[in-house]
């Protein structure tokens, strides 16, 4: 009897022992939610940034008055007509602005920025008494733009439309007026028109970006006394590349 019962007693602790693996086993496991990091919006909010580049331009001239050019010609040389002058070279700059990216990656910002420039071409038109050296500069140029975007990751291309302003100085220098003590005519203007531009940014990180970008400025006409009064109508296209600090 006892031997049974010791069997009894070792049936009965292997079968609470069976019971409460099974319950372990069919146990669901536990359940963890995945940790996502966070979505980095390499271009929301203020910056400020340094840009540089290259730019060329074609300045139209015309006299005010109603003069027929060339002439005359002959032994005293030929009277010219008014120099169209294509100024090119670099220029340097600073730039800041906002964005506001929305959902989906739609970005809606604005921009000012300024540029010392050295933008520069000479001429020599007329013979003789007649001959005239003209020079002209563009030393300073100056924007206000409106851009539109599309944020992909790091990329965000982007065009742009506003207003700009150029500062230009046109000189002269004449034979005929040298020989006289004076020859030297200078006058300077501020062109301003609209400005459109197409290009992109590359985020190195979440304060730091590059970009390049592509721009057309049509300064409209101004008119400069020089020797005679001419009106001279400007345009300019800028190649820059540049770097953002957004804060």
């Amino acid at each position: 009897m006892r031997y049974i019962a010791a069997l009894g007693a070792l049936a009965g602790t292997a079968l609470l022992s069976t019971t409460a693996l099974a319950a372990d086993l069919y146990e669901p496991a536990p359940v963890y939610e995945p940790v996502v990091a966070p979505v980095l919006n390499y271009f929301e909010g203020g910056y400020i940034g340094l840009h540089g580049g290259w730019g060329w331009g074609e300045s139209d001239a015309s006299y005010v008055e109603d003069i027929d050019c060339p002439s005359p010609g002959g032994f005293l040389g030929t009277f010219p007509c008014p120099a169209s002058l294509d100024p090119d070279g670099a220029f340097v700059g600073v730039q800041i602005g906002w964005n506001f990216v929305f959902g989906g990656g739609f970005m809606l910002g604005i921009e000012g920025d300024y540029s010392a420039a050295s933008l520069t071409d000479t001429q020599e038109v007329g013979t003789g008494i007649f001959a005239t050296e003209v020079n002209m500069e563009v030393d300073q140029m100056a924007t206000i733009l409106a851009r539109a975007g599309w944020v992909w990751g790091r990329w965000m291309p982007y065009i742009a439309g506003g207003w700009g302003w150029a500062h230009a100085d046109r000189s002269t220098y004449n034979v005929l007026a040298a020989g006289f003590g004076g020859g030297n005519f200078s006058d300077s203007q501020w062109h301003e028109g609209w400005v459109a531009a197409i290009g992109s940014e590359f985020a190195i990180n979440e304060h730091w970006t590059l970009k390049g970008e592509y721009r057309y400025f049509d300064g409209g006409s101004q008119t400069y006394n020089n020797i005679i009064p001419v009106d001279v109508d400007l345009t300019i296209q800028t190649v820059r590349f540049g770097v953002n600090y957004n804060f």
